[in-house]
């Protein structure tokens, strides 16, 4: 077979193991979904803290609420001078109360949050079961005595590692991307000699 058949096999055996592997992992094991955690997207206003905090979400308060050094008492205001004109000053004037109720309310970031730590969960999980089945396909890439089909393997083996990296790699600590490069670079490394020495 002529040289280019070999590699146009061995990129395609490659692309396929990897596409293989991606959809195999989410066919038996099951990306999970926003909607299960957070239902679906509906419009609610609410308007007050309690209205917020009953409905399961989190009230986040305007700038003006976060300002305020301490808390006003029953009989005072916090006003805020909008106009002066001649000897007459306009303000604006808001108790306590008022300021409480100044924001909006997230209504799902408690289930946001859940979602987060599952999918990460998840993500961890992926990353384990493609990089497991690429050095897998790398060691038996290796075995193997027909050049194409072992580079084809060998191809498919990194392209599963890297969609593994790929899908945690936003959750890894900058060690935790640091050590993975580095293992990586020492496999790719130890491979190309073993393959240059078969050759």
């Amino acid at each position: 077979m002529p040289k280019f058949k070999h590699i146009i096999l061995a990129v395609a055996i490659a692309i396929v193991f990897a596409f293989f592997v991606g959809f195999g992992i989410s066919a038996f094991y099951p990306t999970p979904k926003y909607e299960d955690f957070c239902g679906q997207r509906e419009f609610k206003e609410m308007v007050t803290k309690e209205s917020c905090e009953t409905a399961n979400g989190k009230w986040n308060p305007a700038e003006i609420a976060r300002a305020v050094p301490a808390k006003i008492g029953p009989n005072q205001l916090l006003c805020t001078k909008l106009s002066e004109k001649d000897n007459a000053i306009t303000l604006d004037c808001q108790s306590q109360e008022q300021l409480e109720n100044q924001g909006y309310c997230d209504l799902y970031y408690y289930c946001s949050q859940e979602f987060s730590k599952v999918n990460e969960k998840y993500n961890r999980n992926v990353f384990i079961i493609a990089t497991g089945i690429g050095i897998i396909a790398l060691i038996v890439g290796i075995a193997l005595k027909l050049a194409s089909v072992s580079a084809g393997l060998m191809g498919g083996g990194i392209l599963a590692i890297i969609y593994g990296t790929v899908r945690y790699w936003s959750d890894l600590p900058d060690y935790g991307r640091f050590i993975i490069l580095g293992i990586t670079l020492v496999i790719l490394i130890w491979l190309g000699y073993k393959r240059i020495n078969k050759s």
